[in-house]
């Protein structure tokens, strides 16, 4: 078995549902991803001003969202979030920081 396809094996199991995936929708066509639910009203802009909003990261499978962009919809447990940035894409796997309920800072 080459290298390449022991890793798609391995992504496939650690995605699945019996392990550490979840089934989340994103822009609309259903996926497994591994889902870190933060939360916490974090500032985005890192300063004082900007907005606040929940935030939460998922990991995907490449070959299921070939192309995260901002602002992308993405479904969990019927809540719609919203992709804030891809932080990378390495070893066949996005890690994708999330975000909702975008308020502004008074």
């Amino acid at each position: 078995m080459a290298f390449s396809d022991a890793q798609t094996t391995d992504l496939a199991t650690v995605m699945s549902t019996d392990y550490f995936g979840e089934t989340v929708t994103y822009a609309g066509s259903s996926v497994p991803a591994i889902v870190d639910r933060g939360e916490n009203l974090a500032d985005v802009s890192g300063g004082t001003e900007g907005a606040r909003n929940a935030e939460a990261r998922i990991w995907v499978r490449t070959s299921d969202v070939s192309a995260p962009a901002y602002r992308d919809a993405v479904v969990i447990d019927s809540v719609t979030w919203y992709v804030l940035r891809v932080v990378s894409g390495a070893g066949g796997m996005w890690t994708i920081d999330l975000f909702r309920d975008e308020r502004p800072v008074i």
